[in-house]
């Protein structure tokens, strides 16, 4: 794989999954930025990534922090000495729980809870490990996923976790999953804004009953405005802006696309083409994906192993190169074992996909 460092992209076998440096490098400036005039942390989403190498990256351009969406994610992280992590979801089991007590050893790690018998689970798991656990109530501010409503059940849940040894409550999690792609910004800002009103007025209660509250999370690349610099929120958790796709990119156009499948021809009609990529290398679960700087080369069918482009191609050869953005990012780099990072047409760096094609 090492060899590949170097190499121009027209020198590389497809499909491969790229990455453009200077565009990534783009995005980090302009969300860390962003967070440091807001008075913010930015806390990264690994669930996007999926690679640490990428993190790695992330890490020495700013951003410290990072939350995950499964037990994996945040294994890999501590694996890379990424230690100030956050699973933004629920650990449930006993095998998990022994797993997350591990974990829990080597880094600082917090988890978010809604139910009294997991928070039962994760103490005697932690108590047995001889660690403390940070803890997050996750607060359900119209998502309808996880989460306990705000108010009074959140409060009911930080006193009961206040009461298990070997956890700390932390703080809370609300996460505004419903509202990320909504192109509607006069809508989107509403609701988000009503969210977070319930979210912090949960601190505050909390608070009031006189238990401390360091964390308030929430918000995603689509929402980040919104929660950053507002009033008891603490850090916001977007991560899809680091890559980007052409589903966010319609709705967050200031974050730059540097994601990209480069495809080869391998078939043509007059009025289309054939990609050597389908839905195996390209996520389609958002939509159809894009081809980069041919806006009038239109994907219209994905299937296992081929794209088909609806075009005028009754010049285009055999072995032409195409670079697809797909319609989701995160699915995408779980697709794939390996990204190159690219810089000026060239390789820089290959780094593996640890977390992709797992779902512990």
């Amino acid at each position: 794989m090492s060899s590949l460092a170097g190499q121009p992209l027209e020198a590389l076998d497809t499909p491969q999954l790229l990455l453009d440096l200077d565009i990534i490098d783009a995005n980090l400036r302009r969300m860390f930025d962003a967070g440091e005039k807001r008075g913010v942390a930015v806390r990264t989403h690994f669930k996007s990534l999926k690679c640490a190498g990428l993190a790695r990256y992330i890490h020495a351009r700013g951003g410290r922090t990072f939350l995950c969406a499964k037990l994996n994610e945040a294994e890999v992280l501590a694996d890379a000495g990424l230690n100030d992590i956050l699973l933004a979801n629920q650990v449930v089991g006993p095998i998990k729980a022994r797993r997350l007590a591990d974990l829990a050893k080597r880094a600082q790690v917090r988890v978010c809870v809604d139910q009294p018998e997991n928070i039962e689970e994760l103490s005697a798991a932690m108590q047995q490990a001889g660690v403390t656990l940070g803890v997050l109530v996750e607060v359900d501010i119209g998502m309808a996923r996880c989460g306990v409503a705000p108010g009074e059940p959140a409060l009911a849940l930080a006193k009961f976790i206040a009461q298990q040894r070997g956890l700390r409550f932390d703080g809370l999690q609300g996460y505004d999953g419903h509202l990320q792609l909504l192109d509607n910004a006069e809508e989107k800002r509403a609701k988000a804004v009503h969210g977070l009103e319930q979210l912090v007025g949960t601190r505050r209660l909390i608070e009031k009953a006189g238990i401390p509250v360091r964390v308030v999370t929430g918000a995603g690349t689509g929402t980040w405005e919104y929660a950053a610099g507002y009033n008891g929120v603490t850090e916001i958790q977007p991560g899809s802006f680091v890559l980007m796709d052409c589903a966010y990119h319609a709705v967050r156009p200031e974050f730059g696309c540097a994601l990209t499948i480069l495809c080869s021809v391998i078939s043509r009609r007059p009025a289309w083409y054939v990609l050597d990529a389908g839905s195996k290398a390209i996520s389609k679960d958002f939509g159809s994906p894009l081809i980069k700087d041919h806006a009038r080369e239109k994907v219209v069918k994905l299937s296992e192993e081929h794209a088909k482009v609806e075009c005028d191609a009754a010049n285009l050869k055999v072995g032409a190169r195409r670079e697809v953005i797909p319609a989701h990012c995160c699915a995408t780099m779980n697709l794939h074992r390996q990204c190159l990072g690219v810089r000026n047409g060239k390789v820089e760096t290959v780094w593996p996909i640890e977390a992709s094609g797992r779902y512990d």
